[in-house]
């Protein structure tokens, strides 16, 4: 791969390497093994390991020189790397021998292994270091590894033809893809069993958990995208359409960016989580594999599985979050570099009055006001000017009906809201709980109301891409009641009125004594309705039964009696 160097000036996004990505000194092309798969930062960013699955090696990087230092016999056909949180041991996973070797990064050499495993291939280690989670491919299984003991103390039944595996930075949760049945597995690392499992993906490879934990990516290699998992919800939130073949996913440590390494395409897409959209494509690799950043995420180290290379990039400009409302007063971080000196930021043509020079790599801004939807964001600096990418205005989306305006606790009926700028929209909430919006037209969605676990109003509102809308009141309303009724007998001729007093009775639709519905009736208040007995030709006791809007009926602790 050749790649120019950019000169020390402004960072620009662009659509290839060109200015936007420059070369680590002269060490743009670093030579490995054969057929390499895996790489791994150790933690202080020094060296970098990557598995070479073409023989039973482990190239080890010295990331200042650019150069391959010693290359370590780890097992037959090593697949995965991982290293550990304090540096000490990297663990690489071998299918052919089903085993995981243990490499000191103190001496560069192989100083154990862990035996019995079946096909292994993605692996991961907890942050507090204490455990090792191996896919076993061989056999839908996950072992868990003590680095204490280097012994496998628990088997985990998974998807089939697990692949890889992440794990949330809390430590609580691991995710696993599953690519012959198209899932991806959820653990509970304390109880170590399955908890969730998760459907719609067309043979997952790679997954990747984001910095902050809230999200999972998976690269879907036979749909051409990638899937987005909340980690709150368990469900699958978001798309993001990519060039062929998406294989292994990387997120920058800051959480701005996700790498996705297309094989079929031989290119890298960068994803812009704040948006969920592509906002570059880097052409120029040959079967690009797995990718590992840097510390600080300056560097990009790519594996080109077919070339038996690992290509250093710096790390491409980014604007985060990349959309928000006209009227301004979004935060926006932007990364890149050449910062120093920052005397102009511009969105389309109006400039930002409040900007902040973080340092040579990260500009902190406060969008203005615009008219346009979208427009080229600008950084002048002393190296010149440049587009750093784009920023999106959008339109907040407006609430004007809801169908119902209240329901039964229960949740469960289905309202329909219209409005303006639906389009994008995902989620609708009722008070503090979400729920997943069907959206028919830009103008027109329907929601299945959650349940509450009281009856209240709750402010109903929406969200696009440009922000919050208004909101519309809707009531829970509870299960109805009834406490007594007076007088509890009258004649069989009928035409009494019979008080009803009890709870949530104002939603009140039927009434019946006996089956038979009354005469009339009047909602007198949320606790009191009144009743014009219907006649009825025996006498006898008989059920006093209400039902409200909701569905919801109660019935008279005592009945009323036909004299």
């Amino acid at each position: 791969m050749s790649v120019s160097k950019a000169p020390p000036a402004v960072q620009e996004l662009g659509s290839s390497s060109s200015a936007a990505l420059s070369l680590v000194a002269d060490a743009d092309t670093i030579p490995v093994g054969p057929a390499p798969h895996s790489i791994a930062m150790r933690p202080d960013g020094l060296r970098s390991y990557v598995t070479n699955s073409g023989t039973d090696t482990l190239s080890v990087i010295d990331t200042a020189a650019g150069a391959v230092v010693t290359t370590i016999g780890v097992g037959a056909g090593p697949w995965a790397a991982a290293v550990a949180p304090d540096g000490r041991y990297v663990y690489v996973t071998s299918p052919g021998s089903g085993t995981v070797g243990i490499v000191s990064t103190a001496t560069d050499t192989l100083v154990g292994t862990v035996s019995g495993l079946t096909a292994p291939r993605g692996l991961a280690v907890t942050p507090d270091g204490a455990r090792l989670y191996v896919v076993n491919s061989g056999a839908n299984t996950v072992s868990v590894v003590s680095t204490a003991t280097d012994t496998v103390t628990g088997t985990i039944t998974v998807g089939n033809s697990p692949q890889a595996i992440s794990i949330r930075p809390d430590g609580l949760r691991a995710y696993v893809s599953n690519s012959a049945n198209g899932t991806v597995s959820v653990i509970n690392t304390v109880s170590n069993t399955v908890v969730a499992t998760v459907t719609g993906f067309n043979v997952p490879l790679g997954v990747a958990v984001t910095p902050d934990g809230a999200n999972v990516y998976v690269a879907n290699s036979g749909a051409n995208t990638v899937s987005v998992i909340s980690t709150a919800t368990n469900t699958a939130t978001d798309t993001v359409t990519v060039a062929s073949s998406p294989v292994y996913l990387t997120a920058s440590p800051d959480g701005t960016l996700v790498y996705v390494s297309m094989t079929g395409a031989d290119s890298l897409t960068v994803i812009n989580p704040s948006s969920n959209s592509v906002t570059e494509t880097i052409p120029g690799f040959v079967e690009p594999h797995e990718v590992a950043t840097t510390p600080d995420g300056g560097y990009l180290y790519v594996v080109d599985h077919g070339d038996n290379t690992v290509d250093v990039l710096r790390r491409p400009a980014s604007i985060s979050p990349s959309s928000g409302p006209r009227g301004g007063g979004t935060a926006v971080t932007i990364k890149g570099r050449g910062f120093l000196g920052t005397t102009a930021v511009r969105f389309g043509i109006r400039s930002a009055r409040n900007f902040t020079v973080v340092s040579d790599t990260t500009l902190t801004v406060v969008t203005p006001s615009a008219i346009r939807s979208a427009v080229p964001v600008t950084v002048t600096a002393s190296g010149g000017t440049a587009i750093i990418g784009h920023f999106y205005y959008r339109r907040l989306p407006v609430v004007n009906q809801l169908s119902f305006s209240s329901g039964s606790t229960n949740g469960g009926n289905v309202v329909t809201l219209t409005g303006l700028r639906f389009i994008g929209v995902k989620y609708v909430w009722f008070g503090a709980v979400q729920a997943a919006a069907t959206v028919r037209s830009d103008t027109e969605l329907t929601v299945t109301v959650p349940p509450s676990a009281l009856a209240r109003t709750v402010p109903v509102y929406t969200v696009n891409a440009g922000g919050v809308s208004n909101s519309l009141a809707y009531t829970y309303v509870g299960g109805p009641t009834i406490t007594s009724i007076s007088p509890a007998s009258g004649p069989r001729t009928g035409s009494r009125i019979v008080n009803i007093n009890g709870t949530f009775l104002s939603q009140v639709t039927t009434i019946t004594f006996g089956g038979i519905p009354a005469l009339s009736f009047k909602v007198m208040s949320a606790v009191k309705v009144q009743a014009v007995t219907p006649p009825k030709s025996t006498p006898g006791p008989v059920a006093v039964v209400v039902q409200t809007s909701t569905g919801a009926t109660a019935s008279s602790p005592v009945p009323y009696t036909y004299t």
